[in-house]
């Protein structure tokens, strides 16, 4: 009986008549639907199954990827991976490594994990005219009452050099053999001949004021720090 509708099948594609190739896409389209069925069920058969463990989703690269380039939208996708074919450290949404630069070069399909995609730039966020500019100041303990997202005046022998300048990052207080100055308002006493230092975002004209302020004998530059209430 099967033997007979196997043929009544064929004849039925064979057959004569204007409808012809039209019962042939309707089959080659049934047949596509059955393997798509097929693969889906495999997956989820994969999924479940003792043997091959959990599905985790991974973000990889869409498209071959440069270093520095910045993780966008259409450069990255989502894939499930078998869970012990999960790299360390992989992504498991976009939003993880979204808007930062690579660290290194990605094929199509390779997973993004966290190390290779740095934090965001310590300009994120700030007007494009602005730029990160490197500042040691001589007086650590005026250094230690700031943090970033202030704002403060850098004042040099002329008057105000940098004004209102927002501030990205306050080096770490450290300490020295001629004494030490701890971190925060209020510490303990010493002397840092090292001074301290701290980046803001100033525009171009404001950095060449500041490279050119004048230097004490350690060649430090002779600027105080004013902090603003904003």
């Amino acid at each position: 009986m099967e033997t007979a509708r196997a043929r009544q099948l064929v004849d039925w594609l064979r057959g004569p008549g204007r409808r012809r190739e039209w019962r042939r896409r309707v089959a080659r389209r049934g047949l596509a639907a059955a393997c798509a069925a097929a693969a889906v069920l495999g997956v989820v058969a994969l999924a479940q199954s003792p043997r091959g463990g959990a599905l985790l989703p991974v973000v990889v690269a869409a498209r071959p990827l440069a270093v520095g380039e910045v993780a966008t939208p259409d450069a990255l996708r989502v894939l499930l991976f078998p869970a012990d074919l999960v790299p360390d450290g992989a992504a498991s949404e976009v939003s993880q490594v979204i808007g930062r630069p690579l660290t290194a070069t990605l094929n199509r399909g390779e997973p993004v994990t966290t190390d290779r995609a740095r934090p965001s730039s310590v300009l994120a966020g700030q007007p494009i005219d602005l730029l990160a500019f490197h500042v040691m100041i001589a007086d650590a303990r005026s250094v230690s009452m700031v943090r970033p997202g202030d704002r403060i005046d850098l004042v040099g022998p002329g008057g105000v050099v940098a004004h209102s300048a927002p501030v990205l990052a306050v080096d770490a207080v450290f300490t020295t053999d001629f004494g030490a100055v701890l971190n925060g308002p209020g510490s303990s006493s010493g002397n840092n001949l090292e001074g301290s230092g701290l980046t803001v975002a100033v525009d171009q004209p404001t950095i060449l004021d500041l490279s050119a302020a004048q230097q004490d004998v350690l060649g430090r530059p002779q600027l105080a720090v004013v902090l603003r209430s904003r």
